[in-house]
């Protein structure tokens, strides 16, 4: 059960009634009353959509354990295939500069 308080909204200064929810409005401005804390929570949905368009194996709701924990291995398996691809890459760059460099 919400407790409903009155809040001096941050955009008009006038009082108005808050239930403490981030996307509480002001009643006279229509402001958001928590403008930090929904951006915040916007910001953090944002980076979590981000970051499950990474994966090439999404990880649904629907997903039993067995198969989110398969998913999420894979997904990692992807990415540390990738970090040492260039990693070998550079190590082999790095040995044909020094090749090239001494004098033979």
């Amino acid at each position: 059960m919400s407790q409903v308080r009155e809040i001096k909204c941050p955009h008009c200064g006038q009082w108005t009634m808050w239930d403490g929810k981030i996307d509480d409005r002001c009643l006279h401005c229509n402001g958001f009353l928590e403008t930090r804390q929904f951006s915040r929570e916007v910001e953090r949905k944002i980076r979590g959509e981000a970051a499950r368009e990474r994966n090439i194996l999404i990880i649904r709701p629907e997903d039993g354990p067995l198969k989110r924990l398969g998913k999420r291995l894979l997904n990692a398996l992807r990415w540390w295939t990738i970090i040492m691809q260039v990693l070998f890459f550079v190590v082999v760059t790095i040995i044909i500069v020094l090749i090239s460099i001494l004098p033979g």
